[in-house]
């Protein structure tokens, strides 16, 4: 038991660990996106473009970060790619549409975007659809 909390080069810790992250981190996602895509299927066209591509797209963009891509991260599939998106997301939350804000408002969205710069440094470990449809031969 004590041989647990040692530092292990064990890499079976590091692949849970990492499957846990993407697990637990990115559901809790999915539910901050779930209004925006019942907003988006209803046509509203009421949101965010801090960008100025368009509401639609903005609103298209962001659903997808919140809901599709997460559910790639979850399960560990094209997870570089995933994080990627996550990453391009979470900074313009943070610093776009937050930007002149105080650090509190841009928190969410950090809290988010570290997770994902983590996975594109690391990718999504052994437990992951990645590892199993890319096995190295």
């Amino acid at each position: 038991m004590l041989a647990f909390f040692k530092p292990s080069s064990q890499q079976t810790y590091t692949d849970l660990g990492l499957l846990v992250l993407r697990i637990f981190v990115f559901i809790m996602l999915i539910p901050h996106g779930y209004d925006k895509l019942l907003s988006f299927l209803d046509g509203a066209n009421d949101f965010p473009d801090p960008l100025h591509v368009g509401v639609r797209f903005s609103h298209f963009m962001t659903v997808l970060g919140e809901v599709f891509i997460p559910l790639l991260l979850i399960f560990g599939l094209f997870t570089r790619l995933a994080a990627v998106i996550e990453i391009g997301l979470f900074l313009v939350i943070a610093f776009v549409i937050h930007g002149s804000d105080p650090f509190g408002d841009k928190e969410h969205a950090l809290l988010y975007l570290v997770p994902s710069l983590a996975l594109l440094l690391t990718g999504a470990g052994k437990y992951s659809l990645d590892a199993a449809l890319f096995k190295k031969k």
